[in-house]
């Protein structure tokens, strides 16, 4: 009996550190959650730049001719730089407070979503499509690795 007493205070003691353990992780994921509309809506921004990069090669490649920026012959450079400013106005909802109001689920959806729109593009649009959409997928993923360790932290 005597020896109870001194198990049950360990015991006490391990069940009081646990449970401030298991509150400090599930703040952090909490926190995390709540952080998803900023991570979106910095990596909109990202994502935004890129897009702006490859109008301005195809309106630099007309004077230029850049291989890696070569259009496919039937594609028009008007009608592909306005599916890309397209998209530019859609990764505009990201900043918005009606992003804010939705789970990190839909926003990841709404974002595979667009990414996806702009890999189709790309594919579409350029005789070299495939590689240079390969090639935007691993800078952009690389980029959302970076954004979200920040986020992480």
């Amino acid at each position: 009996m005597e020896h109870l007493v001194p198990v049950l205070v360990i015991l006490a003691i391990v069940a009081f550190f646990m449970h401030k353990n298991i509150d400090k992780i599930t703040s952090n994921i909490d926190s995390l959650e709540d952080k998803s509309y900023e991570l979106y809506a910095k990596y909109a921004r990202i994502v935004e730049r890129y897009i702006k990069d490859l109008q301005s090669n195809i309106e630099k490649n007309s004077v230029l001719v850049d291989e890696k920026y070569r259009l496919n012959d039937d594609i028009d450079a008007k009608e592909l730089t306005q599916n890309l400013s397209s998209l530019i106005r859609k990764l505009a909802f990201f900043e918005t407070l009606q992003a804010k109001q939705k789970s990190k689920k839909e926003l990841e959806s709404d974002f595979f979503e667009l990414l996806s729109s702009l890999d189709s593009i790309i594919q579409k649009g350029f005789k070299n499509g495939e590689n240079l959409a390969d090639e935007i997928r691993d800078s952009l993923h690389d980029e959302y690795k970076k954004l979200k360790k920040t986020y992480m932290l």
